[in-house]
């Protein structure tokens, strides 16, 4: 350890970590340690240096474990970064960070997908790219669970939000993998309820469209239309008027034909 972290540094952390928390802000610190802002900035730029700490955003701090001291938070934990950026914000970890998160693809990508009311003005999450996706403070909250100091889509609301934005979570063959891996694990009552309540019939169709086509099992003949199909809706968004495949039923065009997106999910 840097012998200019001196006591207070080590007493900060020792406090923090018997009230419980693995976050913190600069503010709370400074309370800690009653010091001013300056000499509290010194103290926790030295924390930062030795890993005792990592700066998640401005202002707002992890605290590292014995083990992974040096490490930023995001590489030990997602959700101990994204709990110390978006203290007393509503959020949720989403999108493809959640799919990683509930283990049902096989590529995750390194920028951190939260959703969020609030415009967090910051484009890096220790250290790793940080994408916020706006959502009214009404949405935020559905399906949201805890997952240590942050709130994760539970796996249902993460499925429909892949279904919702292919974009968002790298398109139709990312969704597809997340659906055969997901499968029977998949709440179908509670799927319908968020999708109801969020206004996704579309996605529930690109889900329906797959897992039937697919015969992903738990799924396939289980799921029906929220609404009644009046005309063809694209697997991912932007998909050009030509498609290598119509699935009739679901009225949902691919962009690939249902064996090649098998071939891909395969690799």
């Amino acid at each position: 350890m840097d012998s200019k972290l001196n006591i207070s540094g080590l007493q900060l952390a020792d406090d923090l970590v018997a009230e419980g928390k693995a976050t913190f802000t600069f503010e709370e610190a400074r309370k800690f340690l009653d010091k001013s802002s300056t000499a509290t900035a010194n103290t926790l730029s030295r924390m930062v240096s030795t890993g005792l700490v990592d700066r998640v955003r401005h202002g707002r701090y992890a605290i590292r474990q014995l083990g992974v001291l040096g490490t930023p938070a995001a590489a030990e934990d997602v959700s101990l970064a994204a709990g110390a950026a978006f203290a007393g914000i509503p959020h949720r970890i989403a999108y493809r960070t959640a799919l990683d998160e509930h283990d049902v693809i096989t590529h995750p990508s390194r920028v951190i997908q939260v959703a969020s009311n609030s415009r967090v003005r910051a484009g890096l999450l220790s250290s790793r790219p940080l994408q916020v996706i706006w959502e009214s403070l009404t949405s935020v909250g559905v399906g949201a669970v805890e997952a240590g100091p942050a709130q994760v889509s539970d796996l249902e609301r993460t499925i429909l939000d892949a279904a919702k934005r292919p974009d968002l979570v790298g398109g139709a063959t990312v969704l597809a993998e997340a659906l055969v891996s997901a499968g029977c694990n998949l709440d179908i009552a509670k799927l319908t309820e968020y999708a109801k309540l969020l206004d996704c019939a579309r996605a529930i169709r690109r889900i329906g469209s797959i897992s039937d086509t697919m015969e992903i099992a738990g799924l396939s003949g289980n799921l029906r239309p929220l609404k009644p199909i009046s005309s063809d809706l694209n697997l991912e968004r932007g998909l050009s008027a030509s498609c290598a495949w119509r699935d009739s039923r679901w009225r949902v065009r691919w962009p690939w034909a249902p064996d090649e997106i098998l071939s891909v999910i395969a690799q």
